[in-house]
């Protein structure tokens, strides 16, 4: 009879996976060690932990992550050892962990504590920011006429649950505007400390802009707010993996992410992190068994019926890669080659950056316009022309996110393209 350890360790064997299928027969692709850290071509070599071919650069990690080779592995070793061992499962004894939404991943919980400062039961495991933003604004109290404020630059998964909350309930629903390119932090604390009232119950702002890429100051905003006895959320949805979170250091009474995108989870991969003097407060959306727990609030709000555990064991591979490269090398380098992006691109004429130049406001992510040309035509040309697959954002222009599977030359070769257009144009 196949028992729980021997399951779980069968599933984390580092091992080698399933490649794409070649009429019908599956080949097995190794995965490469990871470089050493000392190497001098370490980003280069750590590519080959991707399996996008090498003459290929992908640069929308806003929407979401490659994965790397070994987050393959996890999952399909996941989804193949509970096909072939599925009849020798006792569930008499509570089975085993075949399916997600009803186990606490106590050790995964921890580990995204780790990421983020936070103890592991006030995280739980959600499938996306939008889920974490909902599970918010559906268990909240909050009395008919309370105000919440956000920005006028959310993600429609930052502030649906809020469009929704003030049509059903009675609540209003303020938008800070945000004026772009934002030149300081400055300009995005007074703007928002000055939209708090008297009726203000919650603040809830992104950590990064997902249209412009644009960091905000959630710390010096957040404890403001919190003074004030405002319950404050910060959708971290483009930021975990990104750049360095700190919950405490930030002061936010909650705090919601898909680590499918900067952190390389597989897609259906979130977190939602609520300070244990306010988790209280909140109000389970989806009842399970554990809907009313609240030793461990995080697993009250993990717990939500029947998920597919692979994705779950690939989001741990995940947090594993991460840790083993190095959380502040990877911001690093993410920084380092958005710099080198937006650096290039203010030499060239006729381009205008919309994401904040200042050096506190900016990482991975960049928003710009080339010329009178829509976000389409400069993302086919970047594609047709050096294999490079930004994201057009239409009338807004492309949106161009790096990370540790980019390099330098792909920027230069992007670069080179970009001036090419704005002679054109």
């Amino acid at each position: 009879m196949i028992t729980r350890r021997r399951f779980i360790k069968s599933t984390a064997a580092a091992g080698l996976i399933l490649g794409w299928p070649e009429k019908g027969r599956a080949a097995r692709i190794p995965v490469p060690p990871l470089p050493d850290r000392s190497d001098p071509d370490f980003w280069k070599k750590l590519r080959t932990q991707f399996p996008m071919p090498l003459d290929e650069a992908y640069c929308n990690t806003g929407t979401l992550g490659a994965p790397p080779l070994r987050v393959l592995n996890r999952m399909i070793d996941h989804m193949r050892t509970y096909a072939k061992e599925i009849a020798r499962c006792d569930w008499s004894d509570g089975g085993i962990n075949l399916l997600a939404g009803y186990f606490p991943y106590d050790e995964m919980r921890k580990k995204l504590g780790r990421l983020i400062n936070a103890d592991y039961r006030e995280i739980a495991l959600t499938q996306n920011a939008t889920m974490g933003m909902n599970f918010l604004s559906n268990g909240l109290d909050l009395p008919r006429g309370s105000e919440v404020i956000t920005s006028d630059r959310e993600h429609s998964g930052g502030r649906s649950g809020w469009e929704l909350l003030a049509k059903r309930r009675g609540t209003s629903w303020k938008q800070v505007p945000i004026e772009l390119p934002v030149k300081d932090p400055e300009q995005i604390i007074e703007a928002f400390l000055d939209a708090f009232g008297p009726m203000t119950r919650v603040l809830s702002l992104p950590h990064i802009t997902s249209g412009t890429g644009t960091i905000l100051p959630v710390k010096e905003i957040c404890r403001a707010a919190v003074r004030k006895g405002i319950f404050t959320v910060v959708d971290g949805a483009q930021a975990v993996g990104h750049i360095p979170v700190d919950v405490k250091d930030i002061g936010c009474d909650a705090y919601f992410a898909s680590p499918h995108k900067w952190l390389l989870a597989p897609a259906g991969s979130g977190l939602l992190y609520i300070r244990r003097e306010r988790i209280d407060e909140v109000w389970t959306t989806l009842a399970a068994g554990q809907w009313d727990n609240h030793e461990d609030n995080g697993f009250r709000l993990t717990q939500r019926g029947t998920g597919n555990a692979a994705l779950l064991a690939g989001f741990d591979e995940a947090l594993d890669f991460h840790f083993e490269i190095g959380p502040e090398r990877i911001h690093r380098r993410i920084k380092e080659l958005g710099d080198l992006l937006r650096a290039g691109l203010q030499e060239i004429p006729g381009v205008k950056i919309h994401t904040s130049l200042h050096p506190r406001m900016c990482s991975g992510m960049t928003r710009f316009h080339v010329g009178s040309l829509d976000g389409k035509q400069i993302q086919d040309a970047l594609w047709e022309r050096g294999k490079i697959q930004p994201r057009s954002q239409g009338k807004n222009g492309v949106r161009y996110s790096t990370h540790i599977f980019n390099s330098p030359a792909e920027i230069e070769k992007a670069l080179e393209i970009i001036a090419d257009l704005s002679r054109q144009a």
